[in-house]
């Protein structure tokens, strides 16, 4: 990652997460605080209600309680009518008028009174019940029992209400009126329980109230309804009649408006949070892009030299702060390394001359020997006569012209070595390429060849060729120890595809850890009897790093194996690499069992 996106990504964090955790436990703290303030608002209106509920019943039970006094002006002539035989038609008139007039003076919703006989003698809800008796008005025996148990029952009464019948819940008080001269009537009076029972609750602001009867009946609710409070927090106070089941419910809901409103600011403004720490950290991004910049070259610069590429630098930049000297100091070491590394390689190639110069001296001093002492005897056998002259100079001249051929091969080899040409590369198959090389050897030793079809090569074919024969070469001359020489020839590719590998193995016998060391260097070689000038493997390492692989060795279990990896040049023509793994891949070229064959146009090759 970039250093620019981490400090991006750092800011951006550094501002993001607070605000999260803080709008989180914010959000929580908020919302279980106004949880609890909401829950105890709940309770304390529900005490509220059972409160005033109370508190009007009793209001009710003290107005009905003075209604029923004998000296009433209202009760006092009822009785005396009654007690002269009833009220008479007159009177009769009257009330229907006079009764709702009282109820009201009163403060009462409903005003009934019950003379002899279950007769319906004043009625303020409902005139037109006067003159009635209580069996044509149901509710009247039931009111009266429980107003004997009851201070102030709620009840369902029948009342006029804009000239339409309705059944009301009401607060309902009984009290009996009795005079002096024997005569008694039940006087009954009640206050609705509806909006102006609402209107009595010291409720919080914001807080709505429903009332419902047992049956489901919503008798009181906001306006616009229930529904937009359904999903606010509420609480139920139950109103029981008196039988003690619920009568009427009355569901408080407090708004949580200004809680998600609160809420949803703090969202807003973690929201705001969470952008600004974004835009700070681009901001920041963009701040330290001229202290970035000259580090991402340094990175690019650092490669480089990784590289190789010990000439690039980086552009100065005003000196004055740490990136400004960094690079400074980074160019100043680059040179230093470069100077080292020149020094170093004049050094290594004076010291690998003096090796090669030391060598050659040496294996060139070995043919020496034998030519000074031939020439040497032949003067000592001219001069004394000798009769034998003829055959010893015939000897002396071949063992001389052996030696200089042989110091001929010396600075030959030493000459290829040295002036190595540049490659040529060419296109070509692998897979042609190396069974013609191979097939040179067949007659020798039962050479197997395995090749993965598909391969190419974009390299110099006859510098390749010479590995290739040198290492097949130096495999024949090695099984030849063996009791069955087998020489196996393999080449894959590795690497998805993006490298050749060449394997040439043979059943030799292997060679140790030290030897394996030292099979690259120039003039070491294992087969000073057989005249080999340990240039071999030397030209082959060289080649094979001229054209950008690699080679290795190495000789456990009895077996030599060297294996050079070269850059593939992709698939021939129209066949994919997948199509040739797809394919038979074994390839074998062997001799005839009683005879060896060396020459690779004739020989049989047979490929699986």
């Amino acid at each position: 990652m970039r250093l620019r996106s981490k400090f991006f990504l750092i800011t951006a964090l550094a501002t993001i997460v607070p605000v999260i955790a803080a709008t989180l436990l914010g959000r929580a703290w908020i919302e279980r605080r106004s949880r609890a303030e909401f829950a105890k608002l709940l309770t304390d209106g529900v005490g509220e209600v059972h409160d005033q509920y109370q508190v009007l019943g009793e209001e009710v039970a003290r107005a009905v309680e003075r209604l029923a006094d004998p000296d009433d002006h209202f009760i006092g002539p009822l009785l005396i009518a009654l007690a002269a035989g009833g009220p008479d038609d007159a009177m009769f008139q009257k009330l229907p008028s006079t009764s709702p007039r009282v109820m009201r003076e009163r403060g009462l919703d409903v005003l009934m009174v019950l003379g002899p006989r279950r007769r319906v003698l004043a009625s303020g809800h409902f005139p037109g019940r006067i003159g009635d008796t209580e069996a044509r008005w149901p509710a009247g025996a039931r009111l009266k029992a429980q107003g004997r148990r009851a201070r102030a029952p709620l009840v369902p009464v029948r009342v006029i209400a804009s000239g339409q019948p309705s059944t009301r819940l009401t607060v309902l008080a009984w009290r009996s009126a009795r005079s002096s001269l024997g005569t008694q009537v039940e006087v009954g009076g009640g206050r609705f329980l509806d909006s102006s029972f609402v209107r009595r609750l010291r409720l919080p602001e914001h807080t709505k109230v429903r009332i419902s009867n047992a049956r489901g009946e919503v008798l009181v609710a906001p306006k616009g309804g229930w529904k937009p409070y359904a999903a606010f927090p509420w609480r139920e106070a139950k109103l029981r009649g008196p039988d003690a089941k619920v009568a009427a419910t009355v569901r408080l809901a407090v708004s949580d408006q200004r809680l998600q409103l609160t809420l949803d600011v703090i969202n807003i403004l973690a929201g705001a949070a969470v952008v600004g720490g974004l835009l700070l950290g681009l901001l920041l991004g963009a701040l330290v892009r001229p202290i970035t910049r000259p580090l991402e070259r340094l990175v690019v610069a650092a490669e480089a030299v990784a590289a190789g590429d010990f000439e690039h630098r980086i552009p100065a930049r005003r000196r004055g702060d740490e990136v400004g000297e960094l690079i400074a100091s980074f160019n100043r070491m680059i040179a230093e390394l470069e100077d080292s590394r020149a020094r170093v390689v004049a050094a290594e190639r004076v010291a690998a001359w003096r090796e090669i110069a030391r060598r050659i001296a040496h294996e060139i001093k070995n043919p020496l020997f034998p030519i000074q002492t031939s020439i040497e005897t032949l003067r000592k056998v001219h001069q004394k006569g000798h009769p034998d002259f003829e055959e010893i100079f015939a000897e002396s001249t071949t063992t001389i012209l052996e030696e200089v051929a042989r110091m001929k091969r010396i600075v030959g080899e030493f000459s290829r070595f040295a002036r190595m040409p540049k490659p040529k590369p060419e296109v070509f198959e692998v897979d042609e390429w190396l069974r013609s090389t191979v097939a040179l050897y067949v007659g020798e030793v039962d050479a197997r060849c395995e090749v993965e079809a598909g391969l190419t090569l974009n390299a110099d074919r006859e510098q390749l060729t010479q590995v290739l024969a040198n290492l097949v070469k130096n495999a024949v001359e090695a099984s030849g120890k063996a009791d069955a020489p087998r020489v196996e020839v393999r080449a894959v590719a590795v690497g998805d595809g993006e490298l050749v590998e060449l394997t040439v193995e043979d059943n030799g016998g292997g060679f140790d850890a030290e030897t394996g060391a030292q099979l690259f260097t120039p003039y070491f070689t294992t087969k000073k009897s057989s005249g080999g000038t340990g240039l071999g493997l030397a030209i082959c390492q060289r080649i094979i790093s001229d054209h950008g692989g690699a080679i290795e060795a190495t000789g456990e279990d009895g077996r030599a194996r060297f294996v050079v990896r070269l850059p593939a040049a992709g698939p021939c023509g129209r066949q994919t690499l997948e199509d040739a793994r797809s394919r038979p891949r074994l390839g074998l070229l062997s001799s005839a069992q009683n005879g060896r064959r060396l020459d690779a146009r004739r020989a049989d090759l047979r490929v699986e």
